[in-house]
Protein backbone atom coordinates (compact mmCIF):
# COMPACT_ATOMS: atom_id res chain seq x y z
CA UNK A 1 0.00 0.00 0.00
CA UNK A 2 2.97 2.34 0.54
CA UNK A 3 3.45 2.67 -3.22
CA UNK A 4 -0.19 3.53 -3.90
CA UNK A 5 -0.56 6.97 -5.51
CA UNK A 6 -3.82 8.67 -4.56
CA UNK A 7 -3.17 12.42 -4.60
CA UNK A 8 -0.13 12.80 -6.89
CA UNK A 9 -0.04 11.59 -10.51
CA UNK A 10 2.26 8.75 -11.48
CA UNK A 11 5.85 9.75 -12.28
CA UNK A 12 6.89 9.70 -15.95
CA UNK A 13 7.72 6.09 -16.97
CA UNK A 14 10.74 4.53 -18.61
CA UNK A 15 9.39 4.50 -22.16
CA UNK A 16 8.91 8.28 -21.96
CA UNK A 17 12.54 8.62 -20.87
CA UNK A 18 13.74 6.57 -23.84
CA UNK A 19 11.65 8.55 -26.32
CA UNK A 20 12.85 11.80 -24.77
CA UNK A 21 16.48 10.74 -25.05
CA UNK A 22 16.16 9.67 -28.70
CA UNK A 23 14.07 12.71 -29.70
CA UNK A 24 16.81 14.80 -31.36
CA UNK A 25 18.75 12.06 -33.18
CA UNK A 26 16.63 12.13 -36.34
CA UNK A 27 15.55 8.56 -35.80
CA UNK A 28 12.17 6.86 -35.68
CA UNK A 29 10.87 5.86 -32.25
CA UNK A 30 8.15 3.20 -32.25
CA UNK A 31 6.30 2.56 -29.00
CA UNK A 32 4.90 -0.98 -29.15
CA UNK A 33 1.47 -0.42 -27.62
CA UNK A 34 -2.20 0.15 -28.40
CA UNK A 35 -1.76 3.97 -28.33
CA UNK A 36 -2.26 4.83 -24.66
CA UNK A 37 1.44 4.88 -23.81
CA UNK A 38 2.27 6.84 -26.95
CA UNK A 39 -0.36 9.42 -26.08
CA UNK A 40 0.93 9.59 -22.53
CA UNK A 41 4.43 10.43 -23.77
CA UNK A 42 3.52 12.87 -26.55
CA UNK A 43 0.74 14.60 -24.62
CA UNK A 44 2.08 14.70 -21.08
CA UNK A 45 5.82 13.92 -20.85
CA UNK A 46 7.29 15.74 -23.86
CA UNK A 47 7.18 19.57 -23.87
CA UNK A 48 8.92 19.61 -27.28
CA UNK A 49 6.29 17.51 -29.04
CA UNK A 50 3.94 20.32 -30.04
CA UNK A 51 5.16 21.77 -33.32
CA UNK A 52 8.07 19.34 -33.66
CA UNK A 53 8.99 17.05 -36.57
CA UNK A 54 10.33 14.24 -34.41
CA UNK A 55 9.23 10.80 -35.56
CA UNK A 56 7.39 9.11 -32.71
CA UNK A 57 5.02 6.35 -33.84
CA UNK A 58 2.64 3.90 -32.20
CA UNK A 59 2.63 0.27 -33.35
CA UNK A 60 -1.17 0.10 -32.97
CA UNK A 61 -0.96 -3.15 -31.01
CA UNK A 62 -4.30 -4.99 -30.94
CA UNK A 63 -5.53 -7.97 -28.96
CA UNK A 64 -5.14 -10.40 -31.86
CA UNK A 65 -1.57 -9.14 -32.43
CA UNK A 66 -0.77 -9.75 -28.77
CA UNK A 67 -2.22 -13.27 -28.98
CA UNK A 68 -0.52 -14.26 -32.23
CA UNK A 69 2.70 -12.27 -31.89
CA UNK A 70 2.81 -10.85 -35.43
CA UNK A 71 6.25 -9.31 -35.17
CA UNK A 72 6.34 -9.48 -38.97
CA UNK A 73 3.41 -7.06 -39.15
CA UNK A 74 5.23 -4.59 -36.90
CA UNK A 75 8.38 -4.75 -39.03
CA UNK A 76 6.41 -4.35 -42.28
CA UNK A 77 4.64 -1.26 -40.94
CA UNK A 78 7.94 0.30 -39.86
CA UNK A 79 9.48 -0.28 -43.28
CA UNK A 80 6.44 1.27 -45.00
CA UNK A 81 6.63 4.33 -42.74
CA UNK A 82 10.36 4.64 -43.49
CA UNK A 83 9.64 5.19 -47.18
CA UNK A 84 8.25 8.61 -46.26
CA UNK A 85 10.49 9.56 -43.33
CA UNK A 86 14.05 8.31 -43.98
CA UNK A 87 15.15 8.02 -40.31
CA UNK A 88 18.78 7.87 -39.22
CA UNK A 89 18.03 4.94 -36.87
CA UNK A 90 15.18 3.05 -35.23
CA UNK A 91 14.15 2.66 -31.60
CA UNK A 92 11.65 -0.07 -30.72
CA UNK A 93 10.30 0.72 -27.29
CA UNK A 94 8.35 -1.65 -25.06
CA UNK A 95 5.28 -0.99 -22.92
CA UNK A 96 3.30 -3.07 -20.38
CA UNK A 97 1.64 -5.43 -22.92
CA UNK A 98 4.87 -6.46 -24.70
CA UNK A 99 6.34 -7.06 -21.24
CA UNK A 100 3.46 -9.40 -20.33
CA UNK A 101 3.58 -11.38 -23.59
CA UNK A 102 7.38 -11.50 -23.63
CA UNK A 103 8.08 -9.61 -26.86
CA UNK A 104 11.75 -9.78 -27.85
CA UNK A 105 12.37 -6.11 -28.59
CA UNK A 106 16.09 -6.63 -29.23
CA UNK A 107 15.36 -9.50 -31.59
CA UNK A 108 12.84 -7.45 -33.55
CA UNK A 109 15.35 -4.60 -33.73
CA UNK A 110 18.06 -6.92 -35.06
CA UNK A 111 15.74 -8.20 -37.79
CA UNK A 112 14.76 -4.64 -38.70
CA UNK A 113 18.42 -3.62 -38.91
CA UNK A 114 19.24 -6.57 -41.15
CA UNK A 115 16.46 -5.53 -43.54
CA UNK A 116 17.05 -1.77 -43.60
CA UNK A 117 20.79 -1.58 -43.01
CA UNK A 118 20.24 1.22 -40.48
CA UNK A 119 21.03 1.05 -36.73
CA UNK A 120 18.09 -0.27 -34.71
CA UNK A 121 17.74 -0.39 -30.93
CA UNK A 122 15.36 -2.60 -28.99
CA UNK A 123 14.38 -1.47 -25.51
CA UNK A 124 12.56 -3.80 -23.13
CA UNK A 125 10.91 -0.94 -21.26
CA UNK A 126 7.77 -1.83 -19.38
CA UNK A 127 6.10 1.33 -18.07
CA UNK A 128 6.84 0.26 -14.50
CA UNK A 129 10.36 1.63 -14.17
CA UNK A 130 10.74 5.42 -14.14
CA UNK A 131 11.84 7.90 -16.78
CA UNK A 132 15.41 8.32 -15.51
CA UNK A 133 16.07 4.61 -16.04
CA UNK A 134 14.80 4.94 -19.60
CA UNK A 135 16.99 7.94 -20.32
CA UNK A 136 20.00 6.10 -18.90
CA UNK A 137 19.34 2.97 -20.98
CA UNK A 138 19.00 4.98 -24.18
CA UNK A 139 22.18 6.96 -23.52
CA UNK A 140 24.15 3.81 -22.80
CA UNK A 141 22.93 2.12 -25.98
CA UNK A 142 23.77 5.00 -28.31
CA UNK A 143 27.16 5.60 -26.68
CA UNK A 144 28.12 1.93 -26.98
CA UNK A 145 26.93 1.89 -30.58
CA UNK A 146 28.20 5.20 -31.95
CA UNK A 147 31.11 6.43 -29.81
CA UNK A 148 34.59 6.01 -31.28
CA UNK A 149 37.96 6.23 -29.62
CA UNK A 150 39.41 9.18 -31.49
CA UNK A 151 42.74 8.95 -29.69
CA UNK A 152 42.90 12.70 -29.25
CA UNK A 153 41.56 15.30 -26.85
CA UNK A 154 40.20 18.76 -27.57
CA UNK A 155 41.66 21.36 -25.23
CA UNK A 156 38.83 22.39 -22.94
CA UNK A 157 36.54 19.76 -24.48
CA UNK A 158 33.54 18.80 -22.35
CA UNK A 159 30.41 16.65 -22.71
CA UNK A 160 27.08 17.49 -21.09
CA UNK A 161 25.33 14.32 -19.90
CA UNK A 162 21.76 14.01 -18.65
CA UNK A 163 19.79 16.84 -20.26
CA UNK A 164 16.18 15.84 -20.81
CA UNK A 165 13.04 18.03 -20.85
CA UNK A 166 11.48 15.74 -18.25
CA UNK A 167 13.96 17.30 -15.80
CA UNK A 168 14.83 20.61 -17.50
CA UNK A 169 11.68 21.31 -19.58
CA UNK A 170 11.82 22.87 -23.05
CA UNK A 171 12.82 26.38 -22.04
CA UNK A 172 16.44 27.51 -22.37
CA UNK A 173 17.87 25.46 -19.48
CA UNK A 174 19.87 23.14 -21.75
CA UNK A 175 21.18 26.09 -23.77
CA UNK A 176 22.02 27.98 -20.56
CA UNK A 177 24.29 25.13 -19.42
CA UNK A 178 26.15 25.18 -22.73
CA UNK A 179 26.39 28.97 -22.64
CA UNK A 180 27.88 28.96 -19.13
CA UNK A 181 30.53 26.48 -20.23
CA UNK A 182 31.47 28.30 -23.43
CA UNK A 183 31.66 31.62 -21.58
CA UNK A 184 34.25 30.03 -19.31
CA UNK A 185 36.42 28.73 -22.13
CA UNK A 186 35.07 25.20 -22.64
CA UNK A 187 34.19 23.62 -25.97
CA UNK A 188 31.08 21.44 -25.80
CA UNK A 189 31.72 18.25 -27.77
CA UNK A 190 28.44 16.40 -27.16
CA UNK A 191 25.12 17.42 -25.64
CA UNK A 192 23.24 14.38 -24.39
CA UNK A 193 20.52 14.19 -25.00
CA UNK A 194 18.92 17.59 -25.74
CA UNK A 195 20.49 18.84 -28.96
CA UNK A 196 22.31 15.54 -29.53
CA UNK A 197 23.37 14.14 -32.90
CA UNK A 198 25.04 10.92 -33.99
CA UNK A 199 28.10 12.93 -35.08
CA UNK A 200 28.43 14.41 -31.59
CA UNK A 201 28.26 10.97 -30.01
CA UNK A 202 30.96 9.70 -32.38
CA UNK A 203 33.27 12.46 -31.15
CA UNK A 204 32.49 12.50 -27.43
CA UNK A 205 35.71 10.67 -26.52
CA UNK A 206 37.58 13.87 -27.47
CA UNK A 207 36.37 15.52 -24.26
CA UNK A 208 38.69 16.05 -21.31
CA UNK A 209 35.86 15.92 -18.78
CA UNK A 210 32.13 15.14 -18.55
CA UNK A 211 29.57 17.30 -16.75
CA UNK A 212 26.71 15.17 -15.43
CA UNK A 213 23.74 17.47 -14.93
CA UNK A 214 21.15 14.83 -13.99
CA UNK A 215 21.27 11.39 -12.37
CA UNK A 216 20.13 9.81 -15.65
CA UNK A 217 23.56 10.64 -17.10
CA UNK A 218 25.55 8.99 -14.32
CA UNK A 219 25.72 5.48 -15.80
CA UNK A 220 27.03 6.91 -19.08
CA UNK A 221 29.62 8.99 -17.20
CA UNK A 222 30.83 5.95 -15.26
CA UNK A 223 31.04 3.92 -18.48
CA UNK A 224 33.07 6.63 -20.24
CA UNK A 225 35.33 6.92 -17.21
CA UNK A 226 36.05 3.18 -17.11
CA UNK A 227 36.40 2.69 -20.88
CA UNK A 228 38.03 5.94 -21.99
CA UNK A 229 39.34 7.46 -18.75
CA UNK A 230 37.18 10.59 -19.01
CA UNK A 231 36.55 11.96 -15.49
CA UNK A 232 33.26 13.54 -14.54
CA UNK A 233 31.73 16.16 -12.30
CA UNK A 234 28.14 15.70 -11.12
CA UNK A 235 26.44 19.08 -10.78
CA UNK A 236 24.62 21.77 -12.71
CA UNK A 237 24.54 25.55 -12.87
CA UNK A 238 22.26 27.17 -10.28
CA UNK A 239 21.87 30.94 -9.96
CA UNK A 240 24.59 33.42 -10.86
CA UNK A 241 27.40 32.18 -8.59
CA UNK A 242 28.79 28.93 -10.00
CA UNK A 243 32.44 29.31 -9.06
CA UNK A 244 32.51 26.07 -7.06
CA UNK A 245 31.18 23.98 -9.95
CA UNK A 246 33.55 25.61 -12.44
CA UNK A 247 36.49 24.95 -10.12
CA UNK A 248 35.48 21.28 -9.85
CA UNK A 249 35.34 20.95 -13.63
CA UNK A 250 38.77 22.56 -13.94
CA UNK A 251 40.31 20.28 -11.31
CA UNK A 252 38.78 17.10 -12.73
CA UNK A 253 40.09 17.94 -16.20
CA UNK A 254 43.56 18.34 -14.68
CA UNK A 255 43.76 15.43 -12.23
CA UNK A 256 41.19 12.99 -13.65
CA UNK A 257 39.20 12.92 -10.42
CA UNK A 258 35.47 12.41 -9.90
CA UNK A 259 33.63 15.15 -8.02
CA UNK A 260 30.05 15.72 -6.86
CA UNK A 261 28.72 19.23 -6.22
CA UNK A 262 26.88 19.59 -2.91
CA UNK A 263 28.42 16.45 -1.41
CA UNK A 264 30.49 17.32 1.64
CA UNK A 265 30.75 17.00 5.40
CA UNK A 266 28.35 19.38 7.09
CA UNK A 267 28.04 20.39 10.71
CA UNK A 268 24.75 20.43 12.58
CA UNK A 269 22.38 23.23 11.61
CA UNK A 270 19.05 24.14 13.16
CA UNK A 271 17.14 25.38 10.12
CA UNK A 272 16.11 22.47 7.94
CA UNK A 273 14.96 22.30 4.33
CA UNK A 274 13.89 19.28 2.28
CA UNK A 275 14.57 19.54 -1.47
CA UNK A 276 12.50 16.99 -3.40
CA UNK A 277 13.23 16.40 -7.08
CA UNK A 278 16.00 15.35 -9.45
CA UNK A 279 19.01 14.39 -7.33
CA UNK A 280 21.88 16.26 -9.00
CA UNK A 281 19.77 19.38 -9.42
CA UNK A 282 18.82 19.03 -5.75
CA UNK A 283 22.48 18.73 -4.79
CA UNK A 284 23.33 21.83 -6.80
CA UNK A 285 20.51 23.82 -5.26
CA UNK A 286 21.64 22.69 -1.80
CA UNK A 287 25.22 23.79 -2.49
CA UNK A 288 24.05 27.24 -3.53
CA UNK A 289 21.62 27.56 -0.60
CA UNK A 290 24.14 26.53 2.05
CA UNK A 291 26.85 28.73 0.55
CA UNK A 292 24.64 31.82 0.78
CA UNK A 293 22.95 30.88 4.07
CA UNK A 294 25.41 28.74 6.08
CA UNK A 295 23.01 28.32 9.03
CA UNK A 296 20.51 26.37 6.90
CA UNK A 297 20.77 22.62 6.47
CA UNK A 298 19.16 21.02 3.42
CA UNK A 299 18.49 17.35 2.78
CA UNK A 300 17.89 16.14 -0.76
CA UNK A 301 15.18 13.60 -1.50
CA UNK A 302 14.22 11.95 -4.76
CA UNK A 303 11.25 9.87 -5.88
CA UNK A 304 13.12 8.20 -8.74
CA UNK A 305 15.74 6.22 -6.81
CA UNK A 306 18.49 7.70 -4.64
CA UNK A 307 22.05 7.13 -5.87
CA UNK A 308 24.33 6.61 -2.89
CA UNK A 309 27.34 7.84 -4.84
CA UNK A 310 25.63 11.23 -5.18
CA UNK A 311 24.10 11.53 -1.72
CA UNK A 312 24.96 13.00 1.65
CA UNK A 313 24.14 11.49 5.01
CA UNK A 314 20.50 12.34 5.65
CA UNK A 315 19.42 12.31 2.01
CA UNK A 316 16.25 10.33 1.42
CA UNK A 317 14.99 7.77 -1.09
CA UNK A 318 11.26 8.48 -1.18
CA UNK A 319 9.41 5.22 -1.80
CA UNK A 320 5.95 6.64 -2.45
CA UNK A 321 3.35 9.33 -1.85
CA UNK A 322 2.69 8.19 1.73
CA UNK A 323 6.41 8.40 2.53
CA UNK A 324 6.60 11.95 1.15
CA UNK A 325 3.51 13.02 3.12
CA UNK A 326 5.06 11.56 6.27
CA UNK A 327 8.23 13.61 5.74
CA UNK A 328 6.23 16.78 5.15
CA UNK A 329 4.28 16.28 8.38
CA UNK A 330 7.18 14.96 10.45
CA UNK A 331 8.05 18.35 11.90
CA UNK A 332 11.68 17.89 10.85
CA UNK A 333 11.45 20.38 7.97
CA UNK A 334 10.24 23.97 7.96
CA UNK A 335 10.48 24.33 4.17
CA UNK A 336 9.79 21.80 1.43
CA UNK A 337 11.16 22.63 -2.03
CA UNK A 338 9.45 20.81 -4.86
CA UNK A 339 6.69 20.51 -7.40
CA UNK A 340 3.57 22.68 -6.91
CA UNK A 341 1.40 19.55 -6.69
CA UNK A 342 3.02 18.81 -3.32
CA UNK A 343 0.69 21.49 -1.93
CA UNK A 344 -2.06 18.88 -2.06
CA UNK A 345 -0.16 16.84 0.55
CA UNK A 346 0.20 19.73 3.03
CA UNK A 347 -2.68 19.76 5.49
CA UNK A 348 -3.86 22.80 7.45
CA UNK A 349 -2.23 21.79 10.71
CA UNK A 350 1.17 21.21 9.08
CA UNK A 351 3.91 23.69 10.03
CA UNK A 352 5.86 23.14 6.81
CA UNK A 353 5.46 25.38 3.75
CA UNK A 354 6.23 24.73 0.10
CA UNK A 355 8.59 26.68 -2.16
CA UNK A 356 7.58 25.69 -5.67
CA UNK A 357 9.93 24.38 -8.37
CA UNK A 358 7.96 22.48 -11.04
CA UNK A 359 9.14 19.09 -12.26
CA UNK A 360 7.76 17.78 -15.58
CA UNK A 361 8.15 14.19 -14.37
CA UNK A 362 5.45 14.87 -11.76
CA UNK A 363 3.16 17.72 -12.80
CA UNK A 364 3.58 17.36 -16.57
CA UNK A 365 2.03 20.10 -18.71
CA UNK A 366 0.34 21.80 -15.76
CA UNK A 367 3.45 23.87 -15.04
CA UNK A 368 5.97 23.24 -17.81
CA UNK A 369 5.34 26.70 -19.24
CA UNK A 370 6.31 28.20 -15.87
CA UNK A 371 9.56 26.31 -15.54
CA UNK A 372 12.46 27.81 -13.64
CA UNK A 373 15.59 28.87 -15.51
CA UNK A 374 18.08 27.34 -13.12
CA UNK A 375 21.24 29.16 -14.24
CA UNK A 376 19.73 32.57 -13.66
CA UNK A 377 18.75 35.14 -11.07
CA UNK A 378 15.39 33.37 -10.84
CA UNK A 379 16.97 30.58 -8.80
CA UNK A 380 18.76 33.09 -6.57
CA UNK A 381 15.34 34.57 -5.81
CA UNK A 382 14.03 31.11 -4.92
CA UNK A 383 16.96 30.63 -2.53
CA UNK A 384 16.15 33.97 -0.92
CA UNK A 385 12.53 32.88 -0.62
CA UNK A 386 13.60 29.70 1.17
CA UNK A 387 15.64 31.71 3.67
CA UNK A 388 12.74 34.11 4.26
CA UNK A 389 10.56 31.27 5.56
CA UNK A 390 12.63 31.00 8.75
Amino acid sequence: MEQLWITLPAIAPDYSGICSAMFDLGGMSIIHDASGCTGNYTGYDEPRWYGSNSMVFCSGLREIDAVLGRDDKLIDNIIKASEYTDPTCYSLIGSPVPMVIGSDMRGIACELENITGKPAFGFSSNGIELYNKGVSKAMMEVIKRFSKDKGEKVKGGINILGTTPIDFSANSNAEDIEKKLTENGYKVIAKMMMGASIEQIENLTKAEVNLVVAESGLDAAEYLYKKYGIPYVAGTFVGRDNDELLEMIKLSALDGGIRVLGQKERGAKDKRVLIVGEQILGNSLRASLEKRYPDIKADVATMSGLRKSLSNEGDIDITGEYHLASLIHSGDYKVIVGDPLFNDLIEDECNACLVEIPHVAISSKLYWNNYVRFASEETDNIIDEISSKF
